[in-house]
């Protein structure tokens, strides 16, 4: 059982490692001869673009069959906008303008997004890197939760309840402070560094992170 386990992962990763060589080498093939003009490289490189867009969505596909039939590990053959992280199945957008929780809430689904919904480790974990990226003197980001429906019942912007919390417990948040106004605190904020999330006044205004889901390549 043992030899078998370690088979498959070994087949997972060999499949991996195949894939990036394949993509590697469309690359390089891609960006060995160069156009006349900067009209005729733009055309050239939009070409050559689309052709390795397609050869990697069918190797991608390809290995995706062979992971399921082999019981490997699953592979996503998805895609985020140019700007967004890529995590798991999803996209996310960390903002750098800011605004309170409703405009941003509409700012996300301008875009088809919303505001995130924050379930994993693996999602903090990126977010609390990109957010020390960019940099600046703003760490907290608006997530799609909040209890404004009823007050201590936490939910997200699908609707969802709240099942894996990540609140600051040694600030004693959620603590619905008064101090930002007669309506308390409402909405929440997520600390980028910290990965710990807090409740402030839903008119407070802060950056955003936006999600949706990853695009299938076709």
């Amino acid at each position: 059982m043992m030899h078998l386990i370690q088979k498959k992962g070994t087949l997972g990763i060999r499949g991996h490692a195949v894939l990036y060589v394949l993509i590697g080498l469309l690359v390089s093939g891609a960006s060995s001869q160069a156009a006349d003009t900067p009209e005729q490289e733009v055309s050239s490189l939009k070409l050559k673009l689309n052709l390795l867009m397609n050869r990697y969505s069918l190797l991608c596909n390809r290995l995706s069959n062979l992971a399921t039939n082999c019981s490997a590990p699953a592979i996503n053959c998805t895609v985020c906008p140019e700007g967004w992280l890529h995590i798991e199945d999803q996209c996310f957008f960390l903002s750098t303008d800011r605004d309170d929780y409703f405009n941003s809430t509409n700012k996300c689904t301008e875009i088809g997004a919303h505001l995130a919904i924050l379930t994993t480790k693996e999602q903090h974990d990126v977010l609390e890197q990109e957010g020390k990226r960019i940099g600046g003197m703003y760490t907290y980001y608006w997530i799609g939760l909040s209890d404004i429906d009823n007050e201590g019942d936490w939910k997200w912007v699908d609707s969802s309840k709240l099942k894996t919390p990540s609140w600051d417990v040694l600030k004693s948040e959620p603590d619905n402070n008064l101090s930002g106004g007669l309506d308390g605190e409402d909405c929440a904020v997520v600390h980028s560094y910290t990965q710990t999330w807090y409740d402030v006044p839903c008119s407070f205004t802060y950056p955003r992170i936006c999600q949706m889901d990853a695009l299938r390549l076709q």
